[in-house]
Protein backbone atom coordinates (compact mmCIF):
# COMPACT_ATOMS: atom_id res chain seq x y z
CA UNK A 1 0.00 0.00 0.00
CA UNK A 2 1.60 3.72 -0.72
CA UNK A 3 0.19 7.24 -0.40
CA UNK A 4 1.26 10.47 -1.67
CA UNK A 5 0.62 13.31 0.66
CA UNK A 6 2.43 16.89 1.83
CA UNK A 7 3.83 17.03 5.53
CA UNK A 8 2.70 19.73 7.32
CA UNK A 9 5.52 22.54 7.96
CA UNK A 10 7.40 21.34 4.95
CA UNK A 11 7.09 21.93 0.69
CA UNK A 12 6.31 20.04 -1.97
CA UNK A 13 4.78 15.92 -2.20
CA UNK A 14 6.18 12.73 -0.47
CA UNK A 15 5.61 9.13 -1.37
CA UNK A 16 4.72 6.75 1.66
CA UNK A 17 5.01 3.13 0.96
CA UNK A 18 4.00 0.10 3.96
CA UNK A 19 6.71 -1.64 5.04
CA UNK A 20 5.96 -5.25 4.67
CA UNK A 21 5.35 -6.88 8.16
CA UNK A 22 8.26 -9.22 8.25
CA UNK A 23 10.65 -6.26 7.36
CA UNK A 24 9.50 -3.73 10.25
CA UNK A 25 12.30 -4.70 12.66
CA UNK A 26 14.95 -4.52 9.78
CA UNK A 27 13.70 -1.16 9.13
CA UNK A 28 12.53 0.13 12.41
CA UNK A 29 9.77 1.60 10.85
CA UNK A 30 6.31 0.72 9.19
CA UNK A 31 6.34 3.09 6.09
CA UNK A 32 9.16 4.16 3.24
CA UNK A 33 9.35 7.78 2.81
CA UNK A 34 10.67 9.92 -0.45
CA UNK A 35 9.91 12.96 -1.42
CA UNK A 36 8.75 13.24 -5.15
CA UNK A 37 8.49 16.78 -6.09
CA UNK A 38 7.71 20.18 -5.40
CA UNK A 39 4.33 19.87 -7.35
CA UNK A 40 1.71 17.37 -7.28
CA UNK A 41 2.20 17.11 -11.17
CA UNK A 42 5.66 16.16 -11.16
CA UNK A 43 5.48 13.73 -7.96
CA UNK A 44 2.38 11.82 -9.43
CA UNK A 45 5.05 11.87 -12.81
CA UNK A 46 7.52 10.03 -10.91
CA UNK A 47 5.53 8.29 -8.59
CA UNK A 48 5.68 4.77 -10.59
CA UNK A 49 9.50 4.68 -10.95
CA UNK A 50 10.11 5.38 -7.04
CA UNK A 51 7.66 2.94 -5.93
CA UNK A 52 9.24 0.53 -8.11
CA UNK A 53 12.30 1.43 -6.48
CA UNK A 54 11.23 1.01 -2.73
CA UNK A 55 9.74 -2.45 -3.42
CA UNK A 56 12.76 -3.60 -5.48
CA UNK A 57 14.65 -2.81 -1.94
CA UNK A 58 11.82 -4.53 -0.33
CA UNK A 59 12.28 -7.43 -2.76
CA UNK A 60 16.08 -7.40 -1.89
CA UNK A 61 16.09 -7.78 1.59
CA UNK A 62 12.99 -10.54 1.24
CA UNK A 63 15.42 -12.25 -1.06
CA UNK A 64 12.67 -12.67 -3.12
CA UNK A 65 14.22 -10.81 -6.05
CA UNK A 66 15.75 -13.03 -9.01
CA UNK A 67 19.38 -13.10 -9.91
CA UNK A 68 18.71 -10.95 -12.73
CA UNK A 69 16.94 -8.15 -10.82
CA UNK A 70 19.85 -8.87 -7.66
CA UNK A 71 22.43 -7.55 -10.29
CA UNK A 72 20.16 -4.83 -11.51
CA UNK A 73 19.69 -3.72 -8.65
CA UNK A 74 23.61 -3.88 -7.62
CA UNK A 75 24.04 -1.76 -10.55
CA UNK A 76 20.93 0.74 -10.52
CA UNK A 77 21.21 0.29 -13.89
CA UNK A 78 17.15 -0.48 -15.92
CA UNK A 79 19.63 -3.17 -18.45
CA UNK A 80 22.29 -4.80 -17.79
CA UNK A 81 22.68 -4.94 -21.76
CA UNK A 82 24.14 -1.54 -21.35
CA UNK A 83 26.97 -2.16 -18.86
CA UNK A 84 30.67 -1.63 -20.29
CA UNK A 85 31.73 -4.83 -22.42
CA UNK A 86 34.57 -5.51 -19.39
CA UNK A 87 31.92 -4.64 -17.12
CA UNK A 88 30.04 -8.04 -18.63
CA UNK A 89 32.61 -9.95 -18.61
CA UNK A 90 33.44 -9.86 -14.80
CA UNK A 91 29.53 -10.68 -13.93
CA UNK A 92 29.75 -13.96 -16.58
CA UNK A 93 33.27 -14.94 -14.96
CA UNK A 94 31.88 -14.12 -11.37
CA UNK A 95 28.47 -16.64 -12.38
CA UNK A 96 29.61 -19.23 -15.09
CA UNK A 97 27.20 -20.96 -17.36
CA UNK A 98 27.35 -24.47 -17.19
CA UNK A 99 25.51 -26.69 -20.38
CA UNK A 100 24.26 -30.39 -20.28
CA UNK A 101 24.78 -32.82 -22.38
CA UNK A 102 22.45 -31.77 -24.74
CA UNK A 103 23.73 -27.75 -24.82
CA UNK A 104 21.11 -26.32 -22.49
CA UNK A 105 21.77 -24.64 -19.52
CA UNK A 106 21.79 -26.53 -16.09
CA UNK A 107 20.45 -23.36 -14.29
CA UNK A 108 17.63 -21.33 -15.57
CA UNK A 109 18.46 -18.37 -13.17
CA UNK A 110 22.15 -18.06 -14.69
CA UNK A 111 21.14 -18.56 -18.67
CA UNK A 112 18.00 -15.25 -17.50
CA UNK A 113 21.13 -13.77 -16.04
CA UNK A 114 23.44 -14.23 -19.53
CA UNK A 115 20.98 -13.40 -22.16
CA UNK A 116 20.57 -9.71 -19.93
CA UNK A 117 24.15 -9.31 -20.70
CA UNK A 118 23.30 -9.94 -24.40
CA UNK A 119 20.61 -7.58 -24.13
CA UNK A 120 17.57 -9.76 -24.06
CA UNK A 121 14.79 -9.20 -21.49
CA UNK A 122 12.06 -10.91 -20.27
CA UNK A 123 8.53 -10.11 -20.39
CA UNK A 124 8.62 -9.20 -16.90
CA UNK A 125 11.25 -6.80 -17.09
CA UNK A 126 9.26 -5.01 -19.97
CA UNK A 127 6.21 -4.45 -18.13
CA UNK A 128 8.24 -3.07 -14.91
CA UNK A 129 10.12 -0.66 -17.20
CA UNK A 130 6.87 0.80 -18.69
CA UNK A 131 5.78 0.67 -14.57
CA UNK A 132 8.14 3.01 -13.41
CA UNK A 133 8.16 5.70 -16.30
CA UNK A 134 4.06 5.71 -17.76
CA UNK A 135 2.50 5.84 -14.11
CA UNK A 136 -0.42 3.60 -15.77
CA UNK A 137 -3.37 2.62 -13.83
CA UNK A 138 -3.29 -0.66 -11.95
CA UNK A 139 -6.31 -2.17 -14.10
CA UNK A 140 -4.17 -1.91 -16.98
CA UNK A 141 -1.01 -2.96 -15.06
CA UNK A 142 -3.00 -6.32 -14.65
CA UNK A 143 -3.95 -6.22 -18.00
CA UNK A 144 -0.82 -6.36 -19.49
CA UNK A 145 0.70 -9.20 -17.19
CA UNK A 146 -2.39 -11.70 -17.80
CA UNK A 147 -1.94 -11.61 -21.37
CA UNK A 148 1.82 -11.82 -21.60
CA UNK A 149 1.83 -14.39 -19.13
CA UNK A 150 -0.73 -16.61 -21.48
CA UNK A 151 1.31 -15.80 -24.74
CA UNK A 152 4.47 -16.90 -22.62
CA UNK A 153 3.10 -20.08 -21.40
CA UNK A 154 2.18 -21.12 -24.70
CA UNK A 155 5.65 -19.79 -27.05
CA UNK A 156 7.55 -21.48 -23.66
CA UNK A 157 9.59 -18.86 -23.33
CA UNK A 158 9.43 -15.19 -21.43
CA UNK A 159 11.93 -13.84 -24.55
CA UNK A 160 9.06 -12.93 -26.56
CA UNK A 161 11.12 -10.94 -28.27
CA UNK A 162 12.41 -13.37 -30.27
CA UNK A 163 8.99 -14.64 -31.14
CA UNK A 164 8.49 -14.44 -35.39
CA UNK A 165 5.36 -13.23 -37.27
CA UNK A 166 4.56 -17.13 -38.02
CA UNK A 167 4.45 -17.93 -34.11
CA UNK A 168 2.23 -14.06 -34.18
CA UNK A 169 -0.22 -15.92 -36.52
CA UNK A 170 -0.02 -19.22 -34.68
CA UNK A 171 -1.19 -17.80 -31.75
CA UNK A 172 -3.81 -15.60 -32.86
CA UNK A 173 -4.93 -18.99 -34.25
CA UNK A 174 -4.95 -20.69 -31.27
CA UNK A 175 -6.62 -18.30 -29.44
CA UNK A 176 -9.55 -18.65 -31.96
CA UNK A 177 -9.30 -22.57 -31.91
CA UNK A 178 -9.92 -22.23 -27.93
CA UNK A 179 -13.11 -20.48 -28.44
CA UNK A 180 -11.89 -17.21 -27.48
CA UNK A 181 -14.61 -14.70 -28.94
CA UNK A 182 -13.15 -12.67 -32.17
CA UNK A 183 -13.42 -9.43 -30.19
CA UNK A 184 -11.09 -10.70 -27.64
CA UNK A 185 -8.99 -11.78 -29.59
CA UNK A 186 -8.70 -8.52 -31.26
CA UNK A 187 -8.28 -6.79 -28.06
CA UNK A 188 -5.55 -9.05 -26.95
CA UNK A 189 -3.86 -8.11 -30.31
CA UNK A 190 -4.34 -5.03 -29.42
CA UNK A 191 -2.55 -5.09 -26.25
CA UNK A 192 0.82 -7.02 -28.16
CA UNK A 193 0.69 -4.12 -30.64
CA UNK A 194 1.11 -1.07 -28.28
CA UNK A 195 3.84 -3.66 -26.02
CA UNK A 196 5.50 -4.18 -29.77
CA UNK A 197 5.60 -0.61 -30.94
CA UNK A 198 7.13 0.42 -27.40
CA UNK A 199 9.92 -2.39 -27.75
CA UNK A 200 11.07 -0.91 -31.02
CA UNK A 201 11.15 2.55 -29.84
CA UNK A 202 13.49 0.94 -27.14
CA UNK A 203 15.52 -0.49 -29.22
CA UNK A 204 14.02 -3.93 -28.38
CA UNK A 205 13.10 -5.38 -31.61
CA UNK A 206 13.20 -4.38 -34.72
CA UNK A 207 9.65 -5.28 -35.97
CA UNK A 208 5.95 -5.55 -34.90
CA UNK A 209 5.24 -8.76 -35.67
CA UNK A 210 1.12 -7.87 -34.60
CA UNK A 211 0.98 -5.36 -36.99
CA UNK A 212 -2.04 -6.04 -39.09
CA UNK A 213 -3.86 -9.41 -37.34
CA UNK A 214 -6.70 -7.24 -36.35
CA UNK A 215 -7.94 -7.13 -39.82
CA UNK A 216 -11.41 -9.01 -40.52
CA UNK A 217 -11.52 -9.76 -36.73
CA UNK A 218 -15.35 -8.41 -36.14
CA UNK A 219 -15.98 -6.07 -32.82
CA UNK A 220 -18.03 -7.26 -30.08
CA UNK A 221 -21.87 -8.18 -31.41
CA UNK A 222 -23.95 -4.76 -30.53
CA UNK A 223 -27.11 -5.44 -28.60
CA UNK A 224 -30.03 -3.31 -28.78
CA UNK A 225 -30.97 -1.22 -26.13
CA UNK A 226 -33.44 -2.47 -23.96
CA UNK A 227 -37.11 -1.57 -24.38
CA UNK A 228 -37.69 2.18 -22.72
CA UNK A 229 -40.54 0.14 -20.43
CA UNK A 230 -37.75 -1.34 -19.01
CA UNK A 231 -35.56 2.37 -18.50
CA UNK A 232 -38.86 4.00 -16.86
CA UNK A 233 -39.52 0.72 -14.14
CA UNK A 234 -35.88 0.87 -13.23
CA UNK A 235 -35.70 4.42 -12.81
CA UNK A 236 -39.46 4.51 -10.92
CA UNK A 237 -37.69 1.67 -8.62
CA UNK A 238 -34.40 3.69 -7.92
CA UNK A 239 -36.05 6.57 -6.92
CA UNK A 240 -37.92 4.56 -3.96
CA UNK A 241 -37.39 3.24 -0.66
CA UNK A 242 -38.14 -0.18 0.62
CA UNK A 243 -38.28 -1.69 4.24
CA UNK A 244 -34.74 -3.33 2.57
CA UNK A 245 -33.34 -0.40 1.51
CA UNK A 246 -33.99 2.84 3.34
CA UNK A 247 -31.61 5.32 0.55
CA UNK A 248 -33.23 5.47 -3.14
CA UNK A 249 -29.83 4.43 -5.31
CA UNK A 250 -29.13 7.60 -6.23
CA UNK A 251 -25.39 6.26 -8.16
CA UNK A 252 -27.97 4.57 -10.65
CA UNK A 253 -30.09 7.85 -10.44
CA UNK A 254 -26.69 10.00 -11.23
CA UNK A 255 -25.42 6.99 -14.15
CA UNK A 256 -29.41 7.08 -15.19
CA UNK A 257 -29.69 11.03 -15.52
CA UNK A 258 -26.01 12.03 -17.28
CA UNK A 259 -24.53 8.83 -18.86
CA UNK A 260 -21.49 8.59 -17.07
CA UNK A 261 -19.11 5.75 -16.20
CA UNK A 262 -20.15 3.61 -13.40
CA UNK A 263 -16.68 4.23 -11.90
CA UNK A 264 -17.42 8.21 -12.35
CA UNK A 265 -20.45 8.05 -10.68
CA UNK A 266 -19.56 5.30 -7.67
CA UNK A 267 -16.38 7.83 -6.79
CA UNK A 268 -17.97 10.73 -6.65
CA UNK A 269 -17.19 13.01 -3.06
CA UNK A 270 -19.05 14.67 -1.20
CA UNK A 271 -17.73 17.87 -2.41
CA UNK A 272 -18.30 17.00 -6.25
CA UNK A 273 -22.50 17.69 -5.57
CA UNK A 274 -23.55 20.79 -5.73
CA UNK A 275 -26.83 20.89 -4.87
CA UNK A 276 -27.37 25.46 -4.68
CA UNK A 277 -25.77 25.24 -7.63
CA UNK A 278 -27.32 22.49 -9.30
CA UNK A 279 -23.92 20.74 -10.93
CA UNK A 280 -21.82 17.80 -10.59
CA UNK A 281 -18.05 17.80 -10.90
CA UNK A 282 -16.39 14.83 -12.04
CA UNK A 283 -12.90 15.09 -10.85
CA UNK A 284 -9.84 12.51 -10.18
CA UNK A 285 -8.55 12.74 -6.48
CA UNK A 286 -6.09 10.88 -4.08
CA UNK A 287 -7.08 10.46 -0.06
CA UNK A 288 -5.93 8.68 2.61
CA UNK A 289 -10.07 7.63 3.77
CA UNK A 290 -11.28 6.35 7.36
CA UNK A 291 -14.70 4.52 6.70
CA UNK A 292 -16.79 2.16 8.55
CA UNK A 293 -17.16 -1.24 7.53
CA UNK A 294 -19.99 -2.94 6.54
CA UNK A 295 -19.51 -5.75 9.55
CA UNK A 296 -18.28 -2.98 12.32
CA UNK A 297 -14.69 -1.17 13.45
CA UNK A 298 -13.42 1.10 10.69
CA UNK A 299 -10.27 0.97 8.07
CA UNK A 300 -8.03 3.33 6.75
CA UNK A 301 -6.56 3.14 3.47
CA UNK A 302 -5.73 5.35 0.41
CA UNK A 303 -8.35 5.81 -2.16
CA UNK A 304 -7.61 6.53 -5.44
CA UNK A 305 -9.88 7.77 -8.31
CA UNK A 306 -8.34 7.68 -11.58
CA UNK A 307 -10.56 8.04 -15.63
CA UNK A 308 -10.11 6.03 -18.32
CA UNK A 309 -8.16 9.03 -20.59
CA UNK A 310 -7.02 10.47 -17.20
CA UNK A 311 -7.55 14.40 -16.71
CA UNK A 312 -9.30 14.73 -20.14
CA UNK A 313 -12.44 12.94 -18.43
CA UNK A 314 -12.69 15.60 -15.95
CA UNK A 315 -15.60 17.89 -16.34
CA UNK A 316 -18.83 19.69 -14.27
CA UNK A 317 -22.53 19.05 -15.82
CA UNK A 318 -25.08 20.74 -15.19
CA UNK A 319 -28.00 18.80 -13.49
CA UNK A 320 -31.14 18.32 -15.14
CA UNK A 321 -34.59 19.08 -13.25
CA UNK A 322 -35.43 15.25 -13.22
CA UNK A 323 -31.91 14.84 -11.60
CA UNK A 324 -31.77 17.20 -9.43
CA UNK A 325 -35.40 16.39 -8.13
CA UNK A 326 -34.07 12.20 -8.30
CA UNK A 327 -31.26 13.20 -5.96
CA UNK A 328 -32.29 16.59 -4.08
CA UNK A 329 -32.73 14.52 -0.78
CA UNK A 330 -29.11 12.83 -0.69
CA UNK A 331 -27.38 13.57 2.95
CA UNK A 332 -24.23 15.90 1.28
CA UNK A 333 -21.81 17.17 3.77
CA UNK A 334 -19.23 19.00 1.45
CA UNK A 335 -16.16 17.11 2.56
CA UNK A 336 -13.67 15.65 -0.09
CA UNK A 337 -13.93 12.18 1.29
CA UNK A 338 -16.43 9.52 -1.20
CA UNK A 339 -19.92 9.10 -0.91
CA UNK A 340 -19.76 5.48 -1.40
CA UNK A 341 -15.58 4.89 -0.14
CA UNK A 342 -16.83 0.97 0.23
CA UNK A 343 -17.59 0.66 -3.65
CA UNK A 344 -13.48 0.96 -4.07
CA UNK A 345 -11.79 -2.29 -4.96
CA UNK A 346 -8.11 -1.39 -4.07
CA UNK A 347 -6.71 -4.60 -6.25
CA UNK A 348 -7.33 -2.14 -9.12
CA UNK A 349 -8.14 1.26 -8.28
CA UNK A 350 -11.88 0.69 -9.57
CA UNK A 351 -15.16 1.91 -8.58
CA UNK A 352 -18.40 0.22 -8.01
CA UNK A 353 -18.17 -2.92 -9.91
CA UNK A 354 -19.85 -5.04 -6.89
CA UNK A 355 -22.66 -2.68 -7.05
CA UNK A 356 -23.02 -2.46 -10.61
CA UNK A 357 -23.48 -6.01 -11.35
CA UNK A 358 -26.80 -6.55 -9.50
CA UNK A 359 -28.28 -3.96 -12.13
CA UNK A 360 -29.29 -7.07 -14.51
CA UNK A 361 -30.77 -8.96 -11.43
CA UNK A 362 -32.30 -5.66 -10.13
CA UNK A 363 -33.18 -3.25 -13.01
CA UNK A 364 -33.27 -5.36 -16.05
CA UNK A 365 -30.27 -3.76 -17.75
CA UNK A 366 -26.85 -3.59 -17.48
CA UNK A 367 -24.50 -1.14 -15.88
CA UNK A 368 -23.48 -0.10 -19.86
CA UNK A 369 -26.87 0.55 -20.86
CA UNK A 370 -27.35 3.56 -19.47
CA UNK A 371 -25.06 5.60 -20.61
CA UNK A 372 -25.35 3.91 -24.25
CA UNK A 373 -29.27 5.09 -24.07
CA UNK A 374 -27.44 8.96 -22.93
CA UNK A 375 -25.73 8.81 -26.21
CA UNK A 376 -28.00 7.35 -28.27
CA UNK A 377 -30.96 9.67 -26.70
CA UNK A 378 -28.53 12.67 -27.23
CA UNK A 379 -27.60 11.84 -31.26
CA UNK A 380 -31.06 10.91 -32.52
CA UNK A 381 -32.55 14.34 -30.31
CA UNK A 382 -29.96 16.42 -32.72
CA UNK A 383 -27.39 16.85 -30.34
CA UNK A 384 -23.75 18.37 -31.73
CA UNK A 385 -21.11 15.52 -31.12
CA UNK A 386 -19.32 18.52 -29.22
CA UNK A 387 -21.93 18.77 -26.45
CA UNK A 388 -22.38 15.04 -26.48
CA UNK A 389 -18.13 14.54 -25.94
CA UNK A 390 -19.10 17.60 -23.25
CA UNK A 391 -21.58 15.95 -21.29
CA UNK A 392 -20.27 12.24 -21.67
CA UNK A 393 -16.60 11.99 -22.99
CA UNK A 394 -17.76 9.64 -25.29
CA UNK A 395 -14.87 9.54 -27.47
CA UNK A 396 -16.41 11.13 -31.53
CA UNK A 397 -15.21 9.09 -34.48
CA UNK A 398 -13.62 11.46 -37.30
CA UNK A 399 -13.11 14.31 -34.55
CA UNK A 400 -9.78 15.03 -33.62
CA UNK A 401 -8.44 15.41 -29.96
CA UNK A 402 -7.78 19.25 -30.18
CA UNK A 403 -10.94 19.71 -31.88
CA UNK A 404 -12.63 18.30 -28.69
CA UNK A 405 -10.89 19.44 -26.22
CA UNK A 406 -11.26 23.02 -27.77
CA UNK A 407 -14.81 23.22 -28.63
CA UNK A 408 -16.46 24.21 -25.47
CA UNK A 409 -20.31 24.40 -25.30
CA UNK A 410 -22.02 27.05 -22.67
CA UNK A 411 -23.46 26.07 -20.04
CA UNK A 412 -26.78 27.07 -21.03
CA UNK A 413 -26.46 24.22 -24.24
CA UNK A 414 -25.49 21.46 -22.03
CA UNK A 415 -28.61 21.98 -19.43
CA UNK A 416 -30.94 22.41 -22.40
CA UNK A 417 -28.70 18.75 -23.69
CA UNK A 418 -28.90 16.96 -19.98
CA UNK A 419 -32.64 18.01 -19.97
CA UNK A 420 -33.50 15.94 -22.83
CA UNK A 421 -32.37 12.81 -21.20
CA UNK A 422 -35.97 11.82 -19.24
Amino acid sequence: MSRVFQRTGRTGYYLGVAVPRSLRSQYSKSEVVRKLGNTHKAAIAIRSKVESEIQREFGAALNTLTLVEKIETAYRDESLGKLPAEEKENIKSSYPLELDKHGNPTDQATAALWLSLDGKSTWQQWVNRRIAVEGVSKSTIINWRSRLKSLAEWAKTDYLADLTKRKAIEYKEFMLHEGKQPSSVKNAIGCFNGFWNWAIDNDLIQANIWAGLKKRLPDAEKKPLPEKDIFNAATKKASKTTSNRKNKDFQFLIQRYTGCRQGEAAGLRHCDIDLKEKVIHFKQWEKIVTYGKLRGGQRKETQIRKFKTGTKDERSLPMSSALFEAIKDMEINQSDDPIWPLRYKATNDSWGAHWVSDYPNKYKLRSHDLRRYAVTKLTLSGVTPFIIFEITRHKIEGMSEVVSLYTRPSTKELREAMELLK
